[in-house]
């Protein structure tokens, strides 16, 4: 009986044994396969890259020909990339188009101050950003009617012996085909103004530059959206110059207080300073090309 017992135990352990050496054995399997086709997919993937520049041929390495600049284009072109392709384009939104946005809302000294500085990797270009809020915005304008709303609302019968409705009208539109750049030419205007104003700040007027573009940009965003207010609201067109204005100062209160830490009462009542010198040599300047238009209809 012991021995029956013991006999047992022996037949047991080895079974165990037996079984434990299949276990690992099946493990040794299972992981050559792995690796096996691990290198097979890897081998793959490597023979997918190209190892030439499409362009020059030249050895590549990284994402980029180091002689032509080519991209590395890896596979055909699908209609995801393509569609990639074509926002990369316009927005380029891979070098910060929606960390500018974001940031130049949650704090505009940052990014004024790291590009001022030299670091530009993560920000937007200031005047490509300005360009694109702008046109934006004037799309959306003359897509809701804004400009003729305003002018119904605003201007006085001008209808005079000296200028007849035809004149007026073919002058309104020339002088609409000029609104992106009349729009964009008070950048500089307003650089030479905060210049002045934050001179013992010691930044100069290509600084100056920088920041009021950034800034012209940003209040292009916002005032995009609020003109819908006042399509669905026109009642309210009477308001439409003031209510831009009240926009511009905010916001530059806000941007003048976190770049040149000033007090918020000297910083309001030169921002303050600042858009109302910004407007009165806007509307000069539309003044005076109106008048020529009219003159030349």
């Amino acid at each position: 009986m012991v021995a029956l017992l013991f006999s047992c135990d022996h037949v047991s352990s080895d079974g165990l044994k037996i079984a434990n050496l299949a276990k690992n054995y099946q493990l040794d399997i299972l992981t050559y396969l792995f690796k096996h086709f691990s290198y097979i997919s890897n081998t793959r993937e490597i023979r997918m890259e190209p190892t030439l520049c499409k362009h020059c041929q030249t050895p590549l390495e990284g994402s980029f020909c180091h002689k032509c600049g080519q991209p590395v284009i890896v596979g055909r072109w699908t209609a995801g990339k393509v569609f990639g392709k074509f926002l990369r384009q316009i927005t380029d939104v891979e070098k910060g188009f929606l960390y500018t946005i974001r940031t130049l809302f949650t704090a505009p000294q940052t990014i004024i101050h790291n590009y001022w500085n030299g670091n530009t990797i993560k920000a937007y270009g200031p005047f490509r950003y300005a360009i694109i809020w702008t046109a934006i915005n004037l799309l959306i304008n003359f897509w809701l009617g804004i400009d003729q709303m305003l002018q119904q609302s605003l201007q006085p019968d001008m209808v005079t012996d000296e200028f007849s409705g035809q004149q007026i009208d073919s002058a309104d539109q020339r002088f609409d085909a000029w609104l992106n750049m009349l729009v964009l030419l008070l950048i500089p205007v307003k650089s030479l103004i905060t210049s002045w104003l934050f001179k013992k700040r010691a930044y100069n007027y290509g600084e100056h530059l920088i920041l009021n573009t950034y800034v012209l940009g940003q209040q292009a965003l916002i005032t995009t959206f609020t003109q819908f207010i006042f399509y669905f609201f026109p009642f309210l067109m009477i308001a439409y110059i003031g209510f831009n204005f009240m926009i511009g100062w905010i916001y530059d209160s806000y941007v003048f207080k976190g770049v040149f830490k000033e007090s918020w009462g000297w910083t309001v009542t030169k921002a303050l300073l600042t858009g109302t010198l910004g407007l009165l040599a806007f509307a000069l300047l539309i003044a005076g090309l109106s008048s020529l238009s009219l003159w030349i209809s």
